[in-house]
């Protein structure tokens, strides 16, 4: 495990391995474009070093192939950024990208081992020279993602040095004992390098969560998933700010769970944390994106609606309110009833007068025997 991932829940946490595949595809396809022409004209010097030494016919058709397949790799760079894949949609164009770079590879391996056979021991050193400078390069261009630097290394190297091995001759052998150990001290090096990027990568992905995280959490209730009281208030005057500058209505509901004490002394305070997250469930449900909804305390909720008039607002109000009066919450198959009392005010732009002219009025909806919605007004008080 890693030693941020006691910070994120399982839902939260995101699939970090995903994630670190798709940037090191997507940085392959930024580092490597060079290659290609490097490719081409690397085995433009190779026929002409070898032009006196090696079949024309071999040497041509070999270049022939060579330019073929980097002509595949280069057209599949240009759809790569015409397409622009975004987040994971770049993983479907790992499977393309390792074909024609292994297939590249192998041309390259097998045209040398090819020329090998037919040059002297001179011209095979050098032959031998231009696989170890391709392998250096492979491992500057493909270390992002470990696999394609050992396969395009190997594809390169592995049948010259095989043949080397085995053809009996001491320079040759000397030859392919150094380029082993040249292999396994980059593929080394690759897969360290590889590794510490991917740990570089997940570790600013598990930051970057576990920051969201801390964010959302001094911003949301832990209980009901809803605002908590800053955000409620910091939020709301941002909100208040816009509909006065635009002269939209702005409307305030308070709700307050009946009875909540005596629900917690009969059933415990476990059953009334499900009640609060049952009522803050129906007022999600009624929510606008523009809506503003946060628990301020206890069993003390409130809506701030933006572009709600005092009778849209009470309408609203009215629905929760006979929600929560019809819909009981089952407790191990008893069911808990669980009424609100609604407070309404829609006269002004200042989110604390707002909330004390709702909460008188919700005081009234409480005096008046609970389970109602009341709206507040300079003239009267509105019951329903």
């Amino acid at each position: 495990m890693h030693p941020l991932e006691h910070v994120l829940s399982d839902d939260a946490a995101p699939d970090f391995a995903l994630r670190v595949q798709a940037d090191q595809l997507r940085l392959l396809f930024r580092q490597s474009f060079p290659a290609v022409y490097i490719s081409v004209v690397v085995a433009l010097v190779v026929c002409q070093t070898l032009w006196t030494e090696v079949r024309h016919e071999l040497l041509l058709g070999w270049l022939f192939l060579l330019c073929l397949c980097s002509l595949v790799r280069y057209t599949l760079f240009r759809l790569y950024w015409q397409r622009k894949p975004q987040g994971m949609q770049i993983l479907a164009w790992e499977k393309p990208y390792a074909l024609t770079l292994f297939a590249t590879s192998l041309i390259w391996g097998l045209g040398i081992l090819w020329f090998v056979s037919e040059s002297t021991p001179l011209y095979r050193l050098v032959e031998f020279l231009f696989l170890l400078g391709m392998s250096a390069g492979a491992f500057s261009h493909y270390s992002a993602r470990r696999y394609m630097v050992m396969g395009a290394m190997t594809s390169v190297l592995l049948p010259t040095t095989i043949w080397f091995l085995f053809c009996g001759q001491s320079m040759e052998v000397s030859l392919s004992i150094a380029a082993l150990l040249f292999v396994c001290v980059l593929i080394q090096a690759g897969n360290a390098m590889s590794a510490a990027q991917a740990e570089n990568l997940k570790l600013t992905y598990y930051l970057e969560a576990a920051r969201h995280k801390a964010e959302q959490m001094a911003h949301t209730d832990e209980l009901t998933g809803l605002e908590n009281r800053r955000a409620f208030f910091d939020q709301g005057q941002a909100l208040a700010s816009y509909c006065e500058r635009n002269r939209r209505p702005l409307s305030v509901v308070m709700i307050d769970a009946d009875n909540f004490k005596q629900i917690n002394d009969r059933f415990g305070h476990a059953v009334g944390d499900a009640v609060l997250r049952h009522l803050a469930g129906h007022m999600k449900a009624r929510r606008r994106k523009s809506d503003i909804c946060g628990r301020l305390g206890g069993e003390e909720f409130a809506m701030l609606l933006p572009d709600t008039s005092l009778g849209e607002a009470m309408l609203l109000a009215e629905r929760l309110c006979q929600a929560c009066a019809t819909l009981p919450m089952s407790v191990e198959g008893e069911a808990v009833l669980s009424t609100v009392s609604i407070g309404v005010a829609s006269e002004g732009y200042s989110i604390e007068y707002l909330l004390s002219c709702a909460d008188e009025a919700l005081y009234q909806a409480k005096a008046a025997g609970r389970n109602r919605v009341v709206a507040w007004t300079n003239r009267d008080i509105i019951a329903s």
